[in-house]
């Protein structure tokens, strides 16, 4: 069994708005007041299980004392002399064996009855693209040109091209069956945003902190990100909310800069048609919401 964490979500930067969709599962869970409540205005308190270390390996989660990236191990994987081929072979079974839906099935005959899925962007590229971002890993690809081809994908439109055939999208759907089966609510959780949302490597695999308040381009495949996922599930009652960009730290520009973000992507997820519940974090992994309370936003 991998290990799970437990979390408890607050109505903190709850943000809830007006919009239509596709044919729905089920009722999407809404904002009354303070409380998240259902079609029934029955409150919904969510009480689940974060599945990290699945879809992005964060260091201290791994061994005790290590702070590395998934870029990092990765990295030793290289210099232990695999191929990127091989490489990539050991990532797909860890996604394939790391959590299964037995997890799934375990953790809500503990009684949950919602889990966070933390995302890696790199998921959502396809494996040419993904390749490309390895490079770097590896030391083939200067950095810079990596950012050059995101803006070249960026310019072209083949950035989330086919969302059916991007392993992320795949994945969503696999939990999003696996929870349905057992009356389980999902977050989705965008952890590891392009270029990275703070000086904190872990948590968001950086391959050059602070770049997403940098590289005007990260914002920018970000908030097309978002699109994607608000146009394919934006009447999708299994989720409960989006986590739209997971704990920014030491941010540029402050919280200025993280609530300008974070208008952006609402204004974009509501553009689709969307209503589900936005969880907004703030400076400081989530701790500081100066200037990022819910009456600041339009």
């Amino acid at each position: 069994m991998p290990r799970l964490f437990p979390f408890f979500l607050t109505t903190l930067g709850l943000v809830s708005a007006t919009a239509h969709g596709q044919a729905q599962r089920a009722p999407l869970l809404r904002a009354e007041g303070p409380k998240i409540v259902d079609a029934q205005s029955h409150e919904v308190l969510l009480q689940g299980m974060n599945l990290g270390g699945w879809l992005l390996q964060e260091g201290y989660m791994m061994k005790p004392g290590y702070g590395g990236t998934q870029g990092s191990v990765k990295k030793v994987l290289y210099q232990a002399g695999l191929s990127d081929a091989a490489a990539e072979k050991f990532y797909q079974q860890w996604r394939d064996n790391f959590i299964t839906k037995a997890d799934i099935d375990f953790i809500a005959q503990q009684g949950f009855n919602c889990i966070r899925l933390p995302l890696h962007y790199d998921l959502f590229l396809t494996p040419a693209q993904r390749a490309v971002r390895n490079g770097v890993i590896r030391g083939t690809v200067p950095y810079a040109d990596y950012v050059a081809q995101l803006k070249q994908w960026q310019q072209r439109g083949e950035l989330f091209k086919a969302p059916q055939q991007l392993e992320a999208i795949q994945l969503i759907d696999k939990t999003l069956g696996w929870c349905a089966a057992n009356k389980l609510y999902v977050v989705l959780d965008l952890h590891a945003a392009p270029g990275a949302q703070g000086t904190d490597s872990n948590i968001a695999d950086a391959l050059q902190p602070n770049d997403f308040w940098q590289e005007p381009i990260y914002q920018d495949i970000t908030n097309g990100l978002w699109a994607t996922l608000a146009q394919r599930y934006k009447n999708d009652g299994r989720i409960a909310l989006y986590d739209l960009v997971n704990e920014p730290n030491n941010v540029p520009g402050g919280n200025a800069a993280i609530h300008t973000m974070l208008e952006r992507l609402i204004n974009t997820v509501r553009a689709q048609g969307d209503q589900h519940l936005l969880l907004l974090e703030g400076n400081g992994f989530g701790n500081n919401y100066h200037q990022l309370e819910p009456k600041t936003f339009t």
